[in-house]
């Protein structure tokens, strides 16, 4: 529809002889209890302001535009109470202060990923790409502390509002952000996170470790719920982020930082899975501690 507007000469423009809506102040000239007006040029300039601002007003509430789908997350939740400790984890542990904690690390570089689907090829089946970020501030204004509110401001990481490496000076490691694009007109719902990690290398003092070489479903044993907030988040894209509505995650791998000599390096898959398929992305992260300084900490 045309919202093209004639544009009218203001001193000669008389108003329309309309009756006025009884809810209505637009083309009032006068009513019995007023004097009939008086200064023809400086009624029309009044009554055109007016009607040019209902016209505004009448094409934008006419548009027929809904904004009412859009779905709002709460993206607060309340920090849990850690209990006890378990060594070896990759994505922090619930409820409990690690060794161990394997999950990507930042290095340098802009958000990367998967090749995203052609255009012709979205549905809401399949995500449209995974990707990760490894360096510079994570996306929809989100921090390492919004997705681990239970670790904040306990010593397991640096700046949580960027990604990429740190040495806190008793634990290395660093910080990545995960996130998928779906079509924004997709329930969001059908969608789950899944992460893999491998322990390529994990020695301590030269001795390898059990399970060096394994693969672990690291979401799983880190006893948090991938499903909802605070492990995921979910945003609408634009500004730094891709166009589309995003669902999020994050990791903040480390070892500890002592006398103990640590060489791990880990090979971790992130992917984001719909019904009718996924998008994963794939990076690693290399540390090495010796005689109680970090020697090698870098993501690839």
């Amino acid at each position: 529809m045309c919202t093209c507007a004639m544009k009218l000469n203001r001193d000669s423009w008389t108003a329309p002889a309309r009756s006025e809506p009884a809810d209505r102040s637009l083309f009032r000239r006068e009513n019995e209890n007023q004097q009939p007006v008086t200064d023809h040029k400086a009624s029309s300039h009044d009554l055109l302001d007016n009607h040019e601002k209902d016209l505004s007003a009448n094409l934008l509430a006419g548009s027929g535009l809904d904004f009412s789908w859009i779905p709002v997350y709460n993206t607060k939740s309340t920090p849990q109470r850690m209990n006890g400790a378990k060594p070896y984890v990759d994505i922090p542990v619930k409820g409990g202060m690690e060794e161990f904690v394997e999950q990507p690390e930042g290095g340098e570089g802009s958000p990367a990923g998967a090749s995203p689907e052609p255009m012709s090829d979205y549905s809401c089946e399949k995500p449209i790409s995974m990707n990760k970020v490894t360096s510079g501030p994570f996306l929809g204004g989100l921090t390492m502390d919004s997705y681990y509110p239970d670790l904040a401001g306990r010593g397991y990481y640096n700046h949580p509002d960027t990604a990429g490496t740190f040495d806190t000076g008793s634990r290395a490691g660093a910080n990545v952000q995960l996130y998928s694009v779906i079509p924004s007109p997709c329930s969001p719902d059908q969608f789950h996170l899944e992460q893999t990690v491998t322990r390529t290398r994990l020695r301590r003092n030269g001795v390898a470790d059990p399970t060096e070489g394994q693969t672990f479903d690291d979401i799983a044993k880190s006893g948090r719920n991938a499903s909802i907030p605070p492990f995921r988040h979910d945003f609408l894209g634009g500004g730094t982020a891709p166009l589309g509505y995003i669902i999020s995650m994050a990791d903040p791998p480390s070892v500890p930082v002592s006398a103990t000599d640590i060489e791990r390096n880990l090979d971790f898959v992130t992917s984001l899975v719909g019904p009718g398929g996924r998008k994963s992305v794939s990076w690693s992260l290399s540390t090495t501690v010796t005689g109680g300084a970090v020697t090698n900490n870098v993501v690839s």
